[in-house]
């Protein structure tokens, strides 16, 4: 009897192992996916930060141009800038992205990043050639922004 009550203790305890080593990885899991998802955020509030900085330096000095990089967290592919003054030509904008031109129309936006971010970004006094630029992006993107007084001129540098 004594055989099969170690038996019995052996295998009791090797079930409570597995539970435990499960929970432990479960957990785990969890804490890197969260980590994961608040690195970005911070990423995508540090884009947004020194894009509206960099934009607002440079607004009132005018003639000067300046090399503005941002660091875009990687999920994202494009990044479409649209001047703020809703009055702006904006090309074909509203033919290649409608979505987003119905949302800038708002006032409520006008930097997206695709996929669509959660969180709304407007950097007013923006004026972009042609009303608007779209650009592929992969991690890090230098802007071209000129000051022109009382708004700022984003391109491409």
């Amino acid at each position: 009897m004594n055989c099969k009550a170690q038996m019995v203790g052996q295998i009791f305890i090797l079930v409570i192992a597995a539970i435990v080593f499960i929970l432990i990885l479960g957990y785990g899991y969890s804490a890197v996916s969260n980590f994961i998802r608040s690195s970005e955020q911070v990423a995508l509030i540090e884009f947004k930060t020194s894009l509206s900085s960099g934009v607002e330096q440079i607004k009132s000095d005018y003639g000067s141009i300046r090399k503005l990089s941002l660091r875009i967290p990687k999920k994202y592919q494009t990044l479409c800038i649209v001047s703020s003054d809703t009055r702006e030509d904006t090309g074909d904008f509203q033919a290649g992205f409608p979505v987003l031109f119905e949302i800038w129309q708002t006032g409520s936006e006008n930097v997206f990043l695709i996929p669509k971010q959660e969180s709304p970004v407007f950097i007013s006094d923006v004026v972009v050639a042609n009303g608007y630029f779209c650009i592929g992006v992969s991690g890090v993107i230098d802007l071209k922004v000129k000051g022109l007084g009382d708004k700022t001129e984003v391109s491409v540098w």
